[in-house]
């Protein structure tokens, strides 16, 4: 299609044309006289010469700004693709620190689980037959009694895992922090376990076993190791922790909208007046394409 100056100059050469033949495109006949068909034609001329001007000029300047605007689109886009991947890069990163997480947090749980069941249904009923003293001085264990002293020390070491991972990522959320709390609640029964061997490092909560110890007490006293590493002791208070996680299990790893919302809002409101701005320069280049 012609630009606006280029119709200008069409619209003079329509008027030469009909001049030539006699006509008029003002509404003045040619027969007038020569002196007002002089000054008619000087004073068309000199009008439409400033109108191809003047359109020209105001042509040029709708092209510049029009060109302006898709620069700026062009740089829109850039910055748009930018943020884009950054978003995904951030989407990606947590999925992926997600999932590792609660693959770690099932499978911790899950031994623990294991473990203190096991404990807390294991036959207790030893005695004093149960270990014999060598020429030597050493001892040795039935197999049933060692068996007891091999679920315990399962149990210490499941309950270690658990204490170890909810400390590590306590500051993940105020649930972890809570849940870390329950497991380090160990210091609290110090002076029991140790009854059993079981001694607690008053710092962390997390515990250590002495087999020779545990199985003197088995058996010695069979009842109060029982009661102290069984059901009401140990093996309970771990399946406790473990129900109390599971119950918030969905909600201990915060959401994507939690962890990073802020940077993820101010990024929306960008690309949403990014992809406006962007709408309104395609238009632009559409007119454009149009025109020329």
């Amino acid at each position: 299609m012609a630009t606006i100056s280029a119709m200008a100059n069409n619209t003079y050469a329509m008027y030469k044309m009909a001049q030539n033949n006699g006509l008029s495109l003002f509404g003045t006949s040619t027969s007038s006289t020569s002196t007002a068909k002089s000054t008619s034609s000087a004073t068309s001329s000199t009008s439409l010469s400033s109108i191809s001007s003047n359109a020209k000029s105001s042509s040029e300047a709708i092209v510049n700004s029009w060109k302006n605007a898709a620069t700026q689109a062009s740089e829109d886009m850039k910055t748009l693709t930018s943020i884009k991947s950054g978003i995904q890069g951030l989407m990606s990163s947590y999925t992926s620190t997600n999932k590792a997480f609660y693959a770690e947090y099932d499978s911790t749980m899950s031994d623990l689980k294991d473990a203190a069941s096991t404990v807390k249904y294991m036959n207790f009923d030893f005695g004093k037959d149960d270990i014999t003293t060598n020429a030597d001085g050493t001892k040795t264990y039935s197999s049933g009694l060692k068996a007891a002293i091999k679920n315990v020390s399962n149990l210490v070491s499941a309950y270690n895992d658990a204490l170890q991972f909810t400390s590590d990522n306590a500051e993940v959320s105020d649930r972890m922090k809570a849940l870390s709390s329950n497991f380090a609640d160990t210091t609290y029964h110090a002076g029991q376990y140790s009854t059993v061997g079981i001694t607690v490092d008053t710092k962390t909560g997390a515990l250590s076993l002495d087999e020779d110890k545990l199985a003197k007490a088995l058996t010695e006293n069979s009842d109060a190791t029982e009661y102290t590493l069984g059901r009401s002791g140990l093996a309970g208070k771990a399946e406790t922790h473990i129900e109390q996680a599971n119950h918030q299990r969905s909600k201990l790893f915060p959401s994507m909208k939690q962890m990073i919302g802020g940077e993820m809002e101010v990024a929306s409101l960008y690309t949403g007046k990014a992809l406006q701005g962007m709408t309104t320069y395609a238009s632009v280049g559409n007119l454009l394409n149009f025109m020329f």
